[in-house]
């Protein structure tokens, strides 16, 4: 592995943004699978027309996810990131999705695809939900007013409440794709989160084993189970073009499960950035909660706790999860991008600097927690 020196962060921050959702296209490739997937369809009874448009689309981690348009249909394609395995993954997001839409705005699902021979990995197919989905530092390019951004914000984390009010029974889903949480069960998680951050650690980022340990011996007793998001952004929802504080769907299910709801909130306040927030936090910044109007986080928790009758006892714990979890990921966008030259690679060079804040800030979090 190369490993780069330490950039410069104030010649870093000059970088240039990367690309929120659509990311540039393979023509030749991309068009090759559309014909694919159209062929496919077919063999399950659904008809498709028209000369076929994909676009490869961007902003998961462990997904590729692919926009295919033909005349009479126009569908989104999930599939992993490695060419084998993967359809467990697959299948467990397809059934989660299935079941919620009675319940939650999600896009409606088609089919899903064990076959790698098809798109080179296992797929599952949905429609197109038409909308905006927020970039970094704007509202999908439109100027939200103030009170626009008040009543987003609002119904951003009102949907997250709702969410949390949904009874997994309902759903009919198995074990297999909604497996009952235990205190076990999340230390056995955060066991093996610190065993992938030592693995992938390098002299850039510092270590994250105290945190993670601590996070451990400290499990709170489980609360009763809802079902959880687990990436709760502005950026994984598509709002209404003609009412942009109305959400029309909620996207990227892929770390979906059963827990505590205060895990997703505090998943929610490590992505939240504010007009205050130190300059390296709003640099690599993944969502625009900085607009004039937005709720501050301390508004977030409050507004929630107030909603959902949750107890505040754990809340610190749950705030140190959050960002246990965004720095994990940080890290390894760093490593993938900065030191093995990823796309991104401008973008991500000096996110070092911020996972080294950030670990100074939770730090002082678990002194006072």
């Amino acid at each position: 592995m190369a490993v780069v020196p330490y950039p410069n962060p104030l010649a870093c921050a000059q970088a240039a943004e990367p690309a929120t959702r659509i990311a540039a296209a393979s023509p030749p490739q991309d068009a090759a699978l559309a014909a694919a997937v159209a062929g496919w369809l077919r063999t399950q009874g659904i008809e498709v027309r028209g000369r076929p448009q994909a676009q490869r689309l961007t902003g998961g981690m462990s997904h590729l996810t692919y926009r295919l348009r033909y005349d009479t249909h126009d569908l989104v394609l999930r599939r992993p990131l490695q060419a084998h395995g993967g359809l467990q993954r697959m299948r467990r997001e397809y059934l989660l999705q299935a079941a919620l839409a009675e319940h939650y705005p999600v896009p409606a699902m088609l089919r899903l695809c064990a076959d790698p021979a098809v798109a080179g990995a296992p797929f599952y197919l949905m429609a197109h939900v038409p909308g905006l989905v927020p970039r970094r530092r704007e509202f999908a390019g439109i100027a939200l007013g103030a009170e626009q951004a008040q009543r987003l914000g609002a119904n951003f984390l009102d949907a997250l409440i709702a969410l949390h009010r949904i009874d997994p029974r309902t759903l009919g889903l198995g074990e297999a794709v909604l497996a009952p949480p235990s205190a076990h069960h999340l230390r056995k998680r955060l066991t093996h989160w610190l065993g992938r951050h030592v693995r992938l650690k390098t002299w850039h980022t510092p270590d994250l084993c105290a945190m993670g340990q601590w996070l451990i011996d400290r499990v709170p007793a489980q609360q009763p189970a809802c079902l959880l998001h687990n990436d709760w952004r502005l950026d994984n929802l598509v709002f209404d073009r003609e009412c942009p504080s109305r959400i029309r769907a909620v996207l990227d299910w892929e770390f979906a499960g059963l827990g505590d709801p205060l895990m997703d909130l505090g998943i929610v306040l490590s992505y939240w950035i504010e007009p205050g927030d130190h300059p390296l936090m709003r640099r690599y910044q993944w969502q625009p909660s900085h607009l004039p109007g937005m709720p501050r986080r301390d508004e977030l928790v409050e507004r929630y706790f107030a909603a959902s009758g949750c107890s505040a006892q754990h809340w610190a714990y749950y705030q140190v999860f959050g960002w246990f979890r965004y720095l994990l990921a940080l890290q390894e966008l760093h490593l993938r991008h900065a030191l093995q030259g990823g796309d991104e690679k401008a973008f991500f060079a000096g996110v070092w600097t911020l996972i080294r804040y950030l670990h100074w800030k939770c730090r002082a979090l678990m002194r006072r927690g």
